[in-house]
């Protein structure tokens, strides 16, 4: 009788270790934040998940939301893991894990073409557009903290959209964003929009975000990560993006 006990103790146990390595992956990302972001189908971020999901034999469900509902879908346990271009910061380190970072992170300011503004110090009292993050500990909030405290207001956006709807309408005087966004959005805009002062590193580069609960996913995406960059296809992704921002 002891034995059959044991016999149902490690099929059940079997079957349960089975099912979770076979669960689905869920995949937080953002509706909409080139080139990281086209669609749930397209974008640099999208198909490097995309790869590695099938690489390690799971299948990944992408998730759109905006851009600081990622930080409380991760909490709450409604998605795995978040990509869309997310700046790995000290701050954010705190609470999150990351995988290793797979592209540089620069901050770019961008304003209307013809606009007064020749510097940032040019925006001395006007408003700045970002996009929103959790109880601000994004690298690009801390950031203009950091190195212009005091010398224009921060306005925080729900997504890359509406942020660049404000600065179009002159709501807001100019946005900071990833440098790679920036340029899509600059070249896109019929030269209507320009950069403003050189691009600028800030944060450990861009990475996907978990929960420490996720650790181990986390050490297989590294070696997925580690694995394109040695077999070409990482650089084959980003050619594929890149290039045309």
């Amino acid at each position: 009788m002891r034995w059959r006990i044991r016999l149902l103790n490690l099929l059940f146990s079997y079957c349960l270790m089975v099912s979770t390595s076979l669960a689905d992956i869920r995949v937080g990302t953002l509706f909409f934040y080139p080139p990281f972001v086209l669609s749930n189908d397209s974008g640099f971020d999208i198909q490097l998940i995309k790869t590695i999901c099938q690489n390690i034999n799971q299948k990944c469900i992408m998730v759109p939301m905006d851009y600081y509902s990622l930080f409380s879908a991760l909490n709450t346990g409604k998605i795995d893991i978040a990509v869309g271009g997310i700046t790995i910061s000290k701050k954010l380190k705190e609470t999150y894990i990351f995988s290793l970072p797979y592209m540089l992170s620069k901050g770019q300011f961008i304003v209307q073409k013809g606009s007064a503004y020749k510097s940032v110090n040019d925006l001395k009292g006007k408003t700045v557009g970002i996009l929103m993050t959790e109880e601000k500990q994004g690298a690009y909030y801390n950031y203009l903290l950091e190195n212009f405290p005091g010398l224009f207001v921060i306005q925080q956006f729900d997504d890359i959209e509406d942020l660049m709807t404000s600065l179009n309408e002159n709501e807001i005087s100019a946005a900071f964003l990833n440098y790679l966004s920036a340029s899509y959005w600059v070249m896109s805009s019929a030269s209507q929009l320009q950069n403003l002062d050189a691009a600028t590193p800030l944060g450990e580069g861009i990475g996907i975000m978990s929960i420490p609960n996720n650790a181990n996913l986390i050490d297989e995406i590294n070696g997925q990560l580690l694995q394109m960059e040695k077999d070409g296809s990482y650089l084959k992704l980003y050619n594929m993006y890149i290039p045309t921002f």
